[in-house]
């Protein structure tokens, strides 16, 4: 597992270190959500894919809807209030991929204890954040939720929704070994896909890609970044076996 850390999600950095990568808030297009079988909307997904591979650009708009920009308004005091009162200190994560770089996931934080726990921030509508309240994560969320358990190595993943007028919600996912197991399977078989696709298209015709600009090459390339970190959290990170 590798991460990328010295850049903000929903960055330009962030959009482009995805580029062509299948990543595990997309994984319900690659997998069936409860038998973790092909999904219909796989071929859809390649092709948006394929096409961020050849032209250099992402296929997804950086600007944010109004709840998503409410949410990183609000994301400082839940994860204030997630730290205090869980007694964990939490660091933010841009972009994390397998050792191969070939799959993705991008949960907000990862928690810094004896455990490696994921951390997804929700800071929704009053009525989707009492949905939270009474517990209700929806089964389309499993691939998603265990992609990123699979792609970061986690013991088990925190969904924490916070609004600032109702009591916070939790939802703790455990890791289901089976279940990662078909899910490990599918998406190998979806990057074979891909990387046939993409052989394919070149065959087509010549495709105009932008140029990416000029950056630090760990921005683009599979390097842990740790630079903005102290040597406290470096030291954690060791500690739990993921790489620095």
């Amino acid at each position: 597992m590798k991460l990328y850390l010295n850049f903000a999600q929903g960055s330009e950095d962030w959009y482009r270190a995805r580029l062509g990568i299948p990543t595990a808030s997309s994984f319900d297009q690659i997998v069936t959500p409860k038998k973790c079988e092909p999904s219909k909307s796989a071929a859809r997904y390649a092709l948006k894919l394929v096409a961020e591979r050849l032209l250099n650009m992402p296929t997804d708009s950086i600007e944010g809807q109004a709840w998503m920009e409410r949410g990183k308004e609000l994301e400082p005091d839940a994860v204030l209030q997630y730290e205090f009162t869980h007694e964990v200190k939490t660091v933010p994560v841009g972009f994390i991929t397998t050792d191969d770089g070939r799959i993705g996931c991008s949960p907000d934080r990862i928690v810094l204890n004896d455990q490696r726990i994921g951390l997804e921030i929700k800071c929704p509508a009053p009525h989707v954040h009492l949905g939270y309240l009474f517990a209700n994560l929806a089964d389309e969320y499993k691939p998603q939720v265990q992609g990123q358990i699979l792609v970061a190595e986690l013991d088990h993943a925190d969904l924490y929704s916070y609004h600032p007028r109702m009591p916070p919600a939790l939802i703790r996912s455990e890791r289901e070994g089976d279940y990662i197991a078909k899910l490990s399977e599918g998406l190998k078989e979806f990057v074979h896909l891909l990387d046939d696709m993409t052989e394919r298209a070149k065959k087509l015709g010549a495709y105009q890609a932008l140029p990416r600009p000029a950056s630090p090459p760990e921005v683009y390339e599979a390097q842990v970044i740790h630079r903005t970190l102290e040597d406290e959290t470096i030291a954690t990170f060791a500690k739990q076996g993921f790489e620095a």
